[in-house]
């Protein structure tokens, strides 16, 4: 898996758990990113985003954005965006067949 800096953490908002990054480097809803530093290191996907309080799908160099985030991060940390394995498969695609063979088997006995 390749790796790619993207930006730093500028703060963490405690109650929230939101971290407001600093980008240097394109980030969109859906990335894979992994946040290090010196007692961090997290991978999440980015599931939203916000510039000013506004939702948005993507943002870029130089752009101040907050997403949500599960455990604490420090200033300074690096956001490294994560490049997605080849030939892996979507948990949503292996979520939608099962919940499909379920509806199946309950409609047809």
């Amino acid at each position: 898996m390749s790796e790619d800096t993207i930006g730093r953490v500028d703060r963490y908002f405690r109650k929230v758990g939101v971290a407001a990054l600093e980008l240097q480097g394109p980030l969109s809803v859906g990335d894979r990113i992994r946040i290090v530093g010196a007692t961090t290191d997290l991978e999440i996907v980015v599931e939203s985003m916000q510039i000013d309080l506004e939702p948005v799908e993507e943002a870029g160099t130089g752009d101040d954005v907050g997403i949500k985030v599960p455990e604490r991060v420090r200033p300074n940390d690096r956001v490294i965006r994560l490049a997605a394995e080849s030939g892996g498969i979507d948990l949503r695609i292996v979520l939608g067949i099962a919940v499909a063979l379920v509806a199946a088997y309950l409609l047809l006995g």
